[in-house]
């Protein structure tokens, strides 16, 4: 079985290269002056990562990491304050290092150079990969700058599964508004920041003052979704075996359906998790608890059948489901006919390439026991018979199967941790079969970057 590794990515140094920009109102010109920075905790990946998870190479090659900031005098952190000192400020590797701007300045209070004796306090926020979003409204965009897009494909890709976040004059929590992508091929990763030691390992960066100059700020990112991979192949109970091309085999297997309960497609991500290394999943309005409710995929057949029940045939459209278990074309089309399902295990989603690749996609855990539902048909062509199949020109039999699979609950997906899947689809039966491995961090990798003094 093939096992799936953490790409921990860490998020990383906010330096400054020169000392061009002050806060006026917050931080006094003085010899104390110190730039806002970060120093990078890295866990090293033991093989290269999928194009879609986020990894250190990932996060340099790409758009970078975002963070926001809110400045609260000597108060401390709560649900009234805005993003007043950075918003979605992008964090991004240039030359050797990373850099934003505009470079902003710890407030100082103390020291030489204070205006009062009063301790100021600055709460921090990070999450990845970068999105570009609109201040004012939160809604998520392609930068008008082309030379700030960076990498126009990935932008998009990321904006099929970043769809929003608060604005710049919300108060309280950030939230990344997040839904999911069924195509492996663009599914993103998502992560948030945590720190990485001391009494608040694993929570944010609430209430923190000026460091010394020969200290630093950590953010751990840390995986806020659960990889699933589901792979499905047939078992016919012993009754009849299609072979490996059963292109003049008679019968085929076509999944219709799959709906899945257990996990949530749609929600916002809260940044200021309140249980240690746990992501905080709100509803996608960002407003209450969030409540998965079941998703099901069609096939995209637009012949009535599926869905005449419930009146769901008219929304039926292909998501991501691997085009050789779906009869997308009619038997008489030669030249196109897809196997169906076959005794060969493929993937249940659209793969990435043809090499027979476990490709995954991104789900919002939510604790709930995952279950399975799925409706496929058995067509077997016979010209003797008078019934059509559901193509409507070739003569044969067709049975629908409806399955469902409930697990005892000791299937939860859990943020941070992989999920494999096998569907064995028989004659009348499913069989199911769950792994669970987690992205295991190896060694901590350090890596030194200059500090700003």
């Amino acid at each position: 079985m093939k096992k799936f590794y953490l790409f921990a990515a860490a998020a990383v140094l906010l330096a400054a290269c020169v000392k061009t920009q002050t806060l006026d109102e917050v931080t006094p010109i003085g010899a104390d002056e110190t730039a806002v920075s970060f120093d990078v905790y890295t866990p090293r990946a033991t093989k290269a990562g999928k194009p879609q998870e986020i990894t250190t190479p990932i996060l340099k090659a790409g758009p970078g990491f975002g963070v926001f900031a809110y400045y609260t005098d000597n108060g401390k952190y709560d649900q009234y304050v805005k993003p007043n000192f950075m918003y979605n400020q992008q964090v991004k590797w240039n030359a050797g290092k990373w850099v934003y701007e505009p470079v902003k300045y710890w407030p100082n209070e103390t020291g030489d150079a204070a205006k009062s004796d009063d301790i100021d306090y600055v709460t921090f926020f990070a999450y990845a990969p970068y999105v570009h979003s609109d201040p004012a409204t939160g809604a998520i965009r392609i930068p008008e700058d082309p030379a700030a897009q960076h990498n126009l494909n990935e932008t998009k890709e990321q904006q099929k599964n970043i769809t929003g976040m608060i604005n710049n004059n919300t108060m309280g929590d950030p939230k990344i508004k997040y839904v999911v992508d069924w195509d492996p091929a663009t599914s993103v990763d998502l992560l948030w920041g945590v720190q990485s030691a001391g009494d608040g390992m694993g929570l944010p960066f609430l209430n923190q003052s000026k460091p010394k100059t020969t200290d630093s700020t950590v953010f751990n990112l840390k995986h806020a979704l659960a990889k699933l991979n589901v792979q499905i192949d047939a078992h016919f109970d012993q009754t009849h075996d299609i072979a490996q091309n059963p292109a003049d085999d008679s019968t085929r297997i076509y999944v219709r359906s799959i709906t899945f309960e257990g996990f949530a497609v749609k929600g916002a991500l809260n940044l200021n998790n309140t249980t240690k290394d746990t992501p905080l999943w709100m509803d996608y309005a960002g407003i209450d608890n969030l409540v998965a409710e079941p998703v099901t995929i069609f096939d995209g057949r637009k012949d009535g059948k599926e869905g005449q029940k419930d009146g769901e045939d008219a929304r039926e459209k292909v998501i991501g489901l691997n085009p050789v278990i779906i009869q997308s074309v009619p038997y008489y089309d030669k030249t196109h006919l897809t196997k169906g399902v076959t005794n060969s295990m493929v993937n249940l989603f659209k793969p990435i390439s043809d090499n027979g690749s476990e490709d995954p996609i991104f789900v919002i855990p939510n604790g709930e026991p995952v279950s399975i539902t799925i409706v496929y048909d058995v067509e077997t062509r016979d010209k003797s018979l008078a019934g059509y199949l559901s193509d409507g020109v070739t003569h044969g039999s067709t049975i629908e199967n409806t399955i469902t699979w409930k697990n005892n609950g000791s299937l939860k997906m859990e943020a941070g941790k992989a999920y494999r899947i096998t569907l064995h689809l028989g004659m009348t039966t499913v069989k199911v079969n769950a792994s669970v491995n987690a992205w295991a961090a190896e060694d901590p990798e350090w890596v030194d970057l200059p500090l700003n003094s």
